[in-house]
């Protein structure tokens, strides 16, 4: 699916954009450049206008996006902050026990425990220990 399709609308930090379509863009130096006009309701309190902007692919997916309309536009300037209606709680995540690698004195001494144990076994079947051969 094309994140950039006319008529797909999506959310950005909270504030919801419809994407109305490509415009094609060349640069002084001679690239090509696809621009993605999308429009979105003006984020200053009180005012329900409906602004278009023009942006390009990389700002959209970075969240680089206008939120206020021509007359209220302010770059570098916060949005006012309002209180959350339902704030949902979220449950910290459970940290994954990661078990240690043994280190190489602890393993050389596991290895001689087992050759130790599979000599004595040997012994009580009256045969020779393997580390004899």
């Amino acid at each position: 699916m094309n994140r950039f399709a006319p008529d797909r609308t999506f959310k950005s930090r909270g504030r919801p954009y419809q994407i109305v379509g490509p415009k094609d863009h060349w640069c002084q130096d001679g690239r090509y450049v696809e621009m993605i006009r999308y429009q979105s309701v003006c984020a200053e309190p009180g005012c329900k206008r409906t602004f278009m902007a023009l942006t390009t692919k990389t700002r959209i997916r970075k969240g680089q996006l206008n939120k206020r309309c021509e007359l209220h536009h302010a770059p570098g300037v916060p949005l006012p902050v309002t209180k959350a209606k339902n704030v949902k709680k979220v449950r910290k995540k459970r940290r994954k026990i990661r078990l240690k690698k043994p280190t190489a004195a602890a393993s050389l001494a596991a290895r001689r425990e087992r050759a130790i144990q599979r000599a004595l076994v040997a012994m009580q079947r009256v045969q020779r220990p393997s580390y004899l051969d």
